[in-house]
C-alpha cells in the first residue's frame, strides 16, 4: 500500500521512470548474477585460475567505483538522461567480449564494463528514487526487488542454457536492449536527479555526519559479502564437491529467491519498524545462516543455510540508505560516496577470495567473509546507538 501510494503521488513522467529504473535494476540482477553462474564454465573453458577470477570480480568492483566518483561530473557534463542510458548499456558490451574473446586481459576489462554500468545504474537509479519518493524506505527496497527478480531469474537461464552459457548471455543482451530502448523515453528532470551547481567547491558536509560513516561501514561490509557470495557461490559448491553443478545453480536460485522474498518482505516491514530494528535482526540472522551454509556439507543444511543468507541480507541496502538521514537528499555527492568507500572493501575482498582459493581451495577463501560479517555486527551496534540518540 506504502508503494502504491509513493508511486501515485509522482507525476507521470517520474512514474515512467520509476518502472524504467525497475527494469534496469531487473536486468542488472540477471547480468551480475549470471557471471557468477557462468564462471565455472569460463574459468575451464578459458583455462583462468581463481586469481584471475578474483582480478575479474575485483575490476568489477572497480568499475563500479569509479562510477561513484564520475557519475555527478557526467551527469553535469551530459546530462542525467544520457549518462543513465550511456553508461547503462557498457555491461552488454562486456558481455559481448566475454563470449568472444578469452584473454585474460580482455576479460578484465569486460568485467570493468560491467562494473561501470552496475555503478552507473545503481547511483542514478537510487538517487532519483530517493528524490521522487522522498527518501521512502519501502520505495527504495521495492527497486532492489527487482535486483533480487534478476538475480533469482539469472541461474533458471543458465540452467535451461545448459553448458551453453554464451546463449545465456545472448539472452541477457538482448534484455539489455530492451531495456535502452524502454529508458529512451524517460524524462530525468531536475525534481528527479540533483545535479551539484558549479560553485567553485564541493558540498562534503555529510563527512562530518556520524551517521554517513556508520552506514558507510553497513554498506562496505554488505556489499562486500554480498558481491563475493553472489561471485563465487556457484564455483564454491561445486570445486568443494558439495554438489553438483545443476544443484548449485539450484541452491543460487534459492539464494536469490529468498532475497526477492525479503526484499518484498523489507518493503513491508520498513513500514512498521524502524531501520536500527530491521539492521539488528538481518545482521544477526545472516551471520548465524552464513556460519549454517559454510560449516554444512550436506545438501539439506546448506540450503537451508543458503535460503537464509539471502532472506535476511535482502534489505540491508535500502534500510542502511533509508536510515541515513536523508544525506542523499541533502548532498548530491553522498549516494557517490556511498559507493566509492564500500566499492573498495567490495574489490580487495574479491581478490583476497581469488589468491587464497588458489592456495588452500575455495572453502578457505570463502573463510575470509567472517571477516565483514565481524565489521558489520561492530557497525550495526553503532548504528542502533545512534538511532536511540537520535530518538
Amino acid at each position: 500500500m506504502e508503494k502504491t501510494s509513493a508511486m501515485q503521488s509522482m507525476s507521470k513522467s517520474n512514474r515512467y521512470l520509476m518502472r524504467d529504473i525497475f527494469l534496469a535494476y531487473l536486468v542488472m540482477g540477471i547480468y551480475l548474477t549470471l557471471i557468477g553462474s557462468a564462471l565455472p564454465s569460463i574459468k575451464e573453458e578459458y583455462h583462468i585460475s581463481y586469481q584471475v577470477g578474483g582480478w575479474m570480480m575485483s575490476a568489477q568492483q572497480i568499475g563500479y567505483l569509479i562510477m561513484g566518483i564520475v557519475v555527478s561530473l557526467a551527469a553535469k557534463k551530459l546530462g542525467a538522461k544520457r549518462t543513465y542510458l550511456f553508461f547503462g548499456v557498457l555491461a552488454f558490451v562486456g558481455l559481448a567480449l566475454m563470449t568472444v574473446i578469452g584473454n585474460p586481459v580482455v576479460l578484465i576489462f569486460a568485467m570493468l564494463l560491467t562494473g561501470i554500468c552496475k555503478g552507473s545504474t545503481a547511483n542514478i537509479g537510487n538517487q532519483i528514487t530517493s528524490t521522487v519518493s522522498n527518501n521512502d524506505s519501502s520505495l527504495l527496497n521495492l527497486a532492489q526487488a527487482f535486483f533480487a527478480i534478476g538475480a533469482c531469474a539469472a541461474p533458471l537461464i543458465a540452467m535451461v542454457c545448459g553448458a551453453s552459457w554464451r546463449m545465456a548471455f545472448g539472452i541477457t543482451i538482448a534484455l539489455g536492449i530492451l531495456s535502452f530502448v524502454h529508458g529512451l523515453r524517460t524524462k530525468i528532470g531536475p525534481e528527479a536527479f540533483k545535479v551539484e551547481e558549479n560553485t567553485g567547491k564541493m558540498n562534503v558536509g555529510f563527512f562530518r555526519k556520524p551517521i554517513f560513516w556508520i552506514c558507510c561501514a553497513l554498506l562496505l561490509c554488505y556489499l562486500a559479502f554480498e558481491a563475493s557470495v553472489m561471485g563465487w557461490l556457484v564455483t564454491f559448491f561445486i570445486d568443494s564437491g558439495a554438489v553438483n553443478a545443476q544443484t548449485a545453480q539450484l541452491l543460487a536460485t534459492a539464494l536469490w529467491g529468498a532475497l526477492l522474498i525479503g526484499r518484498f518482505a523489507s518493503a513491508w516491514f520498513a513500514t512498521r519498524f524502524s531501520p536500527q530494528q530491521m539492521i539488528c535482526v538481518m545482521t544477526i540472522g545472516t551471520a548465524i545462516c552464513f556460519s549454517v551454509m559454510m560449516f554444512s556439507h550436506s545438501l539439506v543444511p546448506m540450503a537451508i543455510g543458503t535460503f537464509g543468507v539471502g532472506l535476511f541480507m535482502a534489505g540491508m541496502y535500502g534500510t542502511t540508505l533509508g536510515g541515513s538521514d536523508n544525506l542523499i537528499g541533502q548532498y548530491p555527492m553522498c549516494m557517490g560516496m556511498f559507493i566509492v568507500i564500500p566499492g573498495v572493501g567490495s574489490a580487495v575482498t574479491q581478490s583476497v577470495i581469488g589468491a587464497i582459493a588458489d592456495r588452500i581451495g575455495i572453502r578457505g577463501g570463502m573463510y575470509v567473509l567472517y571477516v565483514l560479517v565481524a565489521l558489520m555486527l561492530v557497525a550495526t551496534v553503532l548504528f542502533v546507538l545512534h538511532g536511540k540518540k537520535k530518538a
